[in-house]
């Protein structure tokens, strides 16, 4: 691709990300639409929405028909909310609050201060705490990408004798959702922060799955200093990625000071690290450039080495380690 080519290439994301919050794959699951009964439904310009629709058409993001009528394409399916496999709310968080922070890329270049700090005085969860919408499409794609490593972890755990299975920094509990789904022998406890927890509770509550309330809890902590002890399997997954060093191994410590508090007689206790580590990661050339934008000041792109000396600073002994999807690497740990 040319260069020229290359920098229009945020045009294109701008469009994705107008097609994921309007949800226009969702008002085409059913049936084709033409533009003008697209702009009636989903309350917007018709001409405005015509010019993203045929921008989107050039990448082959949705499709026309020979009566001008537009329908999903293979490469629209994911924007549909119902879709198993479902990226819509990633799409809007990338197109969104990360592609305002690249805006500011320059200046993080120039300093080496994060570019969302530079763009709005603070981190990516400080922003999250009060911007209830921003982090209601953080949680939502944090959902979306957690499916398909719940997949592999409900077939894959070692949980002979397992009973509870603790996620530090889970989100809104769709990696546990999973998980426990399989196995209905197991609880879970859910670990993030006070906001997140109330969400999630909330969004549980209101789901009105009787089995999962009565086996999935959240607890609200500070990961950095506390962690909930009791844990038979510990799982932390995208979360060091978004922190130094030493920032990662306060939060392996404190997971580490938990698996300890148990009886002697108790069954060991594990924890899966899954996060990108450069020898497993497809997509290491763009991880550094994502660190520079929402990671914390001297975030860098981990390897085998690197994840290895911070476990070891934290107390605890990498057994195995294995590819997961999206681009992860499954480190198992026990305590040193």
């Amino acid at each position: 691709m040319s260069v020229i080519e290359l920098s229009m290439g945020s045009w294109i994301s701008a469009a994705v990300g107008v097609a994921a919050r309007l949800g226009i794959a969702d008002e085409l699951a059913t049936q084709p639409r033409t533009d003008a009964e697209l702009a009636v439904t989903l309350g917007v310009s018709r001409d405005s929405l015509e010019a993203v629709l045929s921008a989107l058409l050039m990448v082959g993001v949705f499709a026309r028909d020979e009566d001008g009528r537009y329908r999903n394409s293979e490469g629209s399916e994911q924007l549909r909310t119902d879709h198993p496999q479902s990226l819509r709310h990633m799409c809007m968080l990338l197109t969104g609050l990360y592609a305002q922070g690249c805006g500011s890329l320059l200046e993080a270049v120039q300093t080496g201060k994060p570019a969302l700090n530079a763009r709005y005085g603070m981190g990516l969860y400080e922003y999250l705490e009060q911007d209830a919408e921003t982090a209601r499409i953080f949680d939502r794609a944090m959902q979306e990408v957690a499916r398909p490593v719940a997949a592999v972890l409900a077939e894959h755990l070692p949980l002979e004798n397992v009973r509870t299975i603790v996620d530090v920094g889970g989100g809104n509990g769709e990696l546990l959702k999973g998980i426990l789904a399989v196995h209905p022998q197991l609880t879970g406890i859910c670990v993030d922060r006070a906001d997140t927890c109330r969400r999630a509770e909330q969004a549980l509550r209101e789901s009105g799955d009787e089995d999962l309330l009565g086996r999935l809890s959240f607890q609200a902590a500070d990961i950095f200093q506390e962690c909930p002890s009791g844990g038979d399997i510990y799982l932390l997954k995208n979360v060091l990625h978004d922190w130094n060093t030493e920032t990662a191994v306060q939060i392996l410590r404190s997971i580490s000071t938990a698996m300890r508090d148990r009886p002697a007689d108790a069954v060991p206790p594990l924890l899966v690290v899954m996060d990108p580590v450069r020898e497993y990661d497809q997509g290491a050339a763009l991880r550094p450039l994502i660190k520079m934008v929402i990671g914390e000041q001297g975030t860098g792109e981990r390897t085998e080495a690197d994840i290895r000396r911070e476990t070891a600073a934290a107390g605890l002994q990498v057994i195995s380690i294995s590819q997961l999807p999206a681009d992860l690497a499954a480190v198992a740990c026990v305590l040193a």
